[in-house]
């Protein structure tokens, strides 16, 4: 018995390396993603190389959607292809945004990311296993995310490559290739091949790109700062449930209150930064989810046997991937939120009014407590929390079926 209690610091020791090996990795990950998707903000960076490499993100999706919307222009008459033409433009549209958002906040970005790596490192050097406690809630759905944005694009690129290489292969004539999305350019590009076709082709690659680093980066770095904030509001909370002396309780009740407006300042620069995001992601993936439910149903009920199975995995991908970015929002937020409860309740039950602190300081603890927990919130109309996943399903929803009528009446 006793070896086994002399191993236990041991295990724990280790179990907590691990855990601080894993954040890392977490870290480096989202830096470099955002490094791959053009939309890196630090001081190692100058503003003229950020904006930059800022501007080549909106300079090459940006026309792209100008393209998608002069397609379906030409196509008025089809409702499902316009639908689909809606969600394609939505996509393409993400990462201008994100990027043009970055490149307007970027010195608070730069605060922001600073402040929370003090804040954050300070409590990870302290106690890292309650640091890092939640950091699998955050990581894997980071992960998820990226592999399905990535199986989207690629059943999107694979089907015309294919194509393509097995039209080169068996030499057929005349040979009709096709772009991996849809578009239609003011110009003239030939489907045989052609120095302008592959020129094209290569510049839906590129745009593809775009679509699965960026977004995903932008996304993970949401998530990555709302587990710095919710970590650190834990931390501050276990402290106060586990203090020891008195004198210790009120230095360290003063820290707590102190981090707690630093914390405040932070889930407000995030709110600021992140807002356009958010709303977009409110309004467009509901729309989405509705046109992509609206799509499936027509295939089914015209084209059920002409329908493959790239398709049918490409339309439960990209359904998934809404439904999971939504999701990983709404979670984010919500640790947060509820972080930020427990600290309120931590200092309120604690024994403060015992403790030796001066009138200020009292002062600021009531406040604190008194203060509604830290919402990250959409333009000041919505809260990011689960409660905005299932509203948004449930919009979704309501557009389908509101879609569907239209259709038959028509």
């Amino acid at each position: 018995m006793d070896a086994i209690e002399g191993n236990h610091p041991r295990k724990q020791t280790t179990t907590n390396n691990a855990l601080i090996v894993r954040y890392r990795v977490y870290s480096r990950r989202v830096r470099m993603m955002l490094h791959l998707g053009g939309v890196l903000q630090d001081r190692t960076h100058s503003a003229t190389q950020s904006y930059i490499v800022g501007f080549l993100v909106i300079f090459m999706c940006l026309p792209q959607c100008v393209f998608l919307f002069n397609f379906t222009r030409h196509h008025v008459g089809n409702l499902l292809l316009i639908v689909k033409c809606f969600g394609q433009i939505c996509t393409f549209f993400a990462p201008v945004l994100m990027s043009a958002c970055f490149l307007k906040k970027r010195k608070k970005l730069i605060e922001l990311h600073e402040t929370l790596k003090d804040l954050f490192e300070r409590e990870l050097a302290q106690d890292p296993e309650v640091a890092l406690a939640n950091l699998y809630a955050f990581d894997r759905p980071y992960w998820m995310g990226f592999c399905f944005t990535g199986l989207t694009i690629l059943f999107y690129v694979c089907p015309s490559m294919i194509s393509i290489i097995r039209q080169i292969v068996h030499q057929t004539e005349p040979r009709r290739y096709r772009l991996p999305f849809m578009a239609e350019f003011p110009w003239t590009v030939h489907v045989d091949g052609g120095f302008l076709f592959y020129l094209h082709y290569l510049y839906h690659l590129i745009v593809a790109w775009y679509i699965v680093i960026t977004i995903n980066s932008v996304d993970g770095l949401f998530g990555f700062y709302a587990f710095q904030i919710s970590s650190v509001l834990n931390a501050m909370t276990v402290k106060l449930i586990n203090w020891r002396s008195r004198e210790t309780f009120s230095e360290m009740l003063v820290t707590c209150i102190r981090m707690h407006g630093q914390l405040l300042q932070c889930s407000n620069m995030l709110e600021d930064i992140w807002q356009l995001i958010i709303v977009r992601l409110l309004l467009v993936n509901s729309m989405l989810i509705c046109a992509l439910i609206f799509e499936a149903s027509q295939i089914i009920r015209f084209q059920f046997t002409d329908i493959s199975s790239t398709e049918v995995f490409g339309f439960v991908f990209y359904i998934s991937l809404k439904l999971l970015q939504t999701f990983m929002y709404a979670l984010y937020g919500n640790f947060i939120t509820s972080a930020s409860e427990q600290f309120c309740e931590g200092i309120y039950f604690s024994e403060w009014p015992d403790s030796n602190l001066d009138r200020h300081v009292r002062a600021n603890v009531i406040v604190t407590m008194m203060q509604k927990p830290i919402t990250i919130r959409a333009l000041k109309m919505t809260s990011v929390n689960v409660t905005m996943f299932s509203n948004i399903v449930n919009t979704a929803m309501s557009y389908f079926f509101l879609l569907q009528s239209v259709n038959e009446d028509t």
